[in-house]
Order: structure tokens, then sequence, then C-alpha cells
């Protein structure tokens, strides 16, 4: 199902046959590696127990909402026959169970399991249409109408489908229609008796069914090589998420590779094939924007670079300050009034206090059992109160994030937005007068915290935005999860939401030395 996520029947990639690729089948995640990289699958296939796909807390996370979206696309569709009702069920058995209910007359089969042309694969749905089938993919997404990249995700989508419509119709299973069962942006908490949408792309498919055959063949004699494919880096890396071998390919590049040129990813590919490969050989009228040029002044001259506006811009920062960070948690299934699918639902924050009479922090973290949203909007305006202004590293988000809790919450609106009406964003003021070669291209705070100020995260046991959001949805939902299991969980997340507030003190005074 959609994302990466497995359905519950869906066997974990280390369970399949990695020795002998010559005789072995690929089943549908094999094909969609080997369709966007050769070296992708060759590694998964070959390694099957590689520390890179060892999921992490953030994979298990969207592995958890994603059964639950599977379960509840069941109970949408109305009684069927679950065929592989479990992670441990082979494959093998998954196929003589769907053609023996099949042979039943069943009308409504979830999970069947079909096998042929050297790839094996798992429907999520399939209907019954006179004597032929409708097949559905459960996504646990959203139609990407309005995201930027959404000829890719649907791209992707289609092909997700379209492996399996063509391994089904090689088992001589005719599919009339194919379909992708998307969640409804319009559903809203408690009611999610509209929680699903779907579209036909049965025609959308039909190009990629076709040309499956020849690209299944060429993956099965690439398996046959004792030695990986040679791929060069490129979109394929990190599109459309990073691939879990990113740094088997990308660590045999040395520091301050052209590829580092700031948002300048076709550029740097360009430079590269010119034999331009390293930033020190660039001119600035390679860079195509300014902090890229800046980035290529630092590298060549193996200087920091601070620009003469940087004092008048941290005019902008007066005191008294509240230093505001937040961190959300993303549920494909709400849980929450008002909340819809995928809605990004914020649950804590630090804030740090800074000129008032009582510098303090300030903290809240959402706790299981009920809506942690009330709580929370009474405690950051209370936090907030009487700042001169509110300093975020990114302010897109805070801002989104507000605006998100004063539509939900309207008789707060008008104290939310006064919040986000004094935010001071501490980003561009470091992207438009600060570079230091150790960002390597990076203006993320991960990176020029480092950099600039004797403070990281390596102390912390959780180090990422990732790990804290999968963090909070075990704090939340982990069932499994024992009184002291959740005190030592909520003491790690609120130490990472600190330094993150801290980290903007210290960099606001590492600033102020520099101007």
């Amino acid at each position: 199902m959609g994302e990466g996520v497995p359905m519950d029947g869906e066997p974990a990639r280390a369970a399949q046959e990695s020795g002998a690729p010559s005789g072995a089948t690929l089943d549908k995640r094999d094909v969609l590696s080997g369709l966007r990289c050769h070296q992708k699958l060759w590694f998964e296939f070959h390694e099957a127990y590689a520390p890179e796909l060892v999921p992490d807390a953030e994979a298990e996370m969207r592995f958890a909402e994603g059964h639950l979206v599977g379960a509840r696309a069941r109970l949408a569709m109305g009684d069927g026959v679950h065929l592989a009702p479990g992670r441990e069920v082979a494959q093998i058995e998954v196929v003589k169970r769907t053609a023996e209910a099949m042979e039943r007359g069943e009308r409504l089969l979830f999970e069947p399991g079909f096998t042929a042309a050297g790839a094996s694969v798992r429907a999520d749905i399939m209907a019954r249409d006179g004597d032929a089938w409708v097949m559905t993919e459960v996504k646990s997404s959203k139609w990407p109408e309005k995201d930027r990249d959404r000829e890719k995700k649907v791209a992707l989508h289609l092909t997700d489908i379209a492996v399996q419509r063509w391994v089904a119709g090689e088992a001589k299973v005719p599919i009339a229609r194919a379909n992708l069962m998307y969640l409804n942006p319009e559903c809203r908490h408690p009611d999610l008796s509209n929680l699903f949408t779907s579209v036909d792309v049965t025609a959308r498919t039909a190009p990629v069914v076709l040309a499956l055959p020849a690209a299944v063949r060429t993956m099965h004699a690439m398996l046959r090589d004792a030695e990986p494919p040679k791929v060069s880096v490129g979109d394929q890396c990190t599109d459309p998420d990073e691939c879990p071998f990113h740094a088997r390919c990308h660590d045999t590049l040395p520091d301050h590779h052209v590829s580092e040129l700031y948002y300048a990813k076709k550029q740097a590919r360009t430079l590269a094939a010119e034999g331009k490969t390293m930033i020190s050989d660039l001119s600035a009228s390679d860079a195509p924007n300014a902090p890229a040029k800046r980035q290529v002044r630092a590298v060549t001259t193996g200087t920091r670079i601070v620009e003469p506006g940087l004092a008048n811009a941290l005019t902008a920062i007066a005191r008294p300050i509240a230093y505001l960070d937040f961190e959300t948690v993303q549920l494909a299934v709400p849980r929450w009034p008002g909340c819809g699918p995928q809605a990004m639902v914020t649950v804590q924050f630090s804030v740090h206090r800074e000129g008032f009479a009582d510098d303090t922090t300030r903290q809240y973290l959402a706790r299981r059992g009920s809506d942690p949203r009330p709580q929370l909007i009474t405690e950051l305006i209370d936090a907030c109160a009487g700042a001169a202004c509110v300093v975020v590293y990114y302010e897109a988000f805070e801002k989104a994030r507000i605006r998100e809790l004063a539509d939900w919450f309207p008789e707060h609106a008008s104290a939310l937005m006064d919040i986000s009406d004094r935010i001071v964003d501490l980003l561009p003021i470091v992207r438009d007068h600060v570079y230091d070669p150790e960002f390597h291209g990076s203006f993320s705070l991960k990176k020029v915290l480092p950099a600039l100020v004797d403070l990281d995260y390596s102390d912390l046991v959780i180090q990422d935005g990732g790990a804290a959001t999968a963090g909070i949805y075990r704090l939340l939902f982990d069932q499994g999860l024992d009184a002291d299991a959740q005190a030592a969980l909520r003491t790690d997340l609120l130490a990472y939401c600190h330094r993150d507030t801290e980290a903007m003190v210290k960099l606001v005074a590492k600033l102020k030395e520099l101007m």
C-alpha cells in the first residue's frame, strides 16, 4: 500500500530469497526499486540484511499508520475475505488461498496474491466485476493535486498499481479496472465515513503495464551479476525520497564537491560534466544565486564570509524575546476533532524567554488520552506574552502550524495570530549574510549550529526531527509502552525540543559577535 507502507500481509523484504537471483521472484518493492535504480535493487536483493534496510522509528510509525489505513479501507469496502491477515503468511500460501477464493466465487478479496513472469504481488483490494476484477490500491496519502511534485508522485502511484495489474494479468486474472484509493482531504474527525476517495487509473496505467515485461527481464539479468551495476549519482538518489544506500554512493564524493552547491542540483550536474567537479573550480559566475556565490567565495578562500548587512538584519530581533520551536505529529487517520487525514498537528513546543524578569524555558508536551491542542494553545499564548518578537528558524513551518491552530480554535485566533505577527525568522538572516565552509551547501540548523557555535545534537537520545515525530507517535499511541518507558521518552523529547530553542539563543549571540 501507499508510500512504501506494507499492508498487514506483505512479506518483509529480508524474508525473500536473496542468494539465487537467476531463479528468484521479484516482489513489488523489488520492481519499483529496479525501475528507480538498478544499483538500489542489487543491494536490496543481495544484501537483504544490510543495516541500511533496518526500519527506523519513523518508518515503523508510517507502517503503523499504513496498517490502520488498510484496516479502515477494508471496513469501508464491506464484508470480504482477508487472505493474508498477518505479515508472516508466505506468498505461496497467499497465492493458493487466492485461487481457492476465486474458484469458490468470492466477490471481495483483501490482499490477494499472484505470482507470474518472475514477479509476485499482493493487491490491497479486488472486487469481482462480472467475469473480471476491479483492483484497488490503497494509499495512506491524499491525492497530490496541489503538491509541487504532483506529477512525480502520481507517476509513482501509477507504477505501483501497474506492477500489480501486470502480474495479475500474467497470472490469467482479468483486470477490468484499476483504482487508486486515497485519503479524502474533505474528511474531518469525528465523521470518518468519507475517509476515502477513489480515482480510476485504468487508462493511465496501461502504458506502464506494457513496458514492465522487458524492464523486469532486464532486472533479472542484472541480478545475476556478482557485482552491483555502476550507476551515477543523480535525482534517483533523493527522489521520491532518500535512498537507504545514499551514503554508499555519496560518501565517495570529497567535501565541497560541486554537488554541494546551494540550491543548484541541475547546474551542479552541468558543471560536473564540464569538468568542474569541485566548488573550488568555480567562479562567481558559475553560481546561480547569491548564497551559492557566497559559498564559492568561502570555499575558495577557506574563510567564513560575513556580509556587512548582518548588523542591520539583526535589529529585527528586539528584546524581550521568545525563542519558539514546535514539534508535530502527522496522522493518516485523524484522531482529534476537526482534523483531516495527514493533518500536521502541533503537540509540543519549547519557548526560551530572554529579557524578561523571569528568563525561563516554558515547555509543553502532549499526554495520551485526550486532545492536546486546547492546553497547548493556552500555555503557548502565556509563554509568548510580552515578547517584542518571537524568534524561529524557518518561519513557514511555525506560521503554518499557528494558522492551523487558529482555524481549529477560532476563539483563540486573535491571540495566536498576534504571536505569528511577531515572528522573526533566523534562517534568511543567516542565509543572506553568512556562509561558513562547514555549512556544506545547507542552511539547516543542524548544519549551521556546529559550524558557528560549539553545540550540536550528538549528546541527545533524539537527534533529529524525524526521530522526534516518531517518538511523539509512540508516546501518544503505542499501547505497548509501559510507564517507565513513557517517562524516559518524555524526557528525551523535551530535551530535543529544548535544544532547538537553546540553539537559536546561542546562534543569535554568535551572529552579534560576527557583526
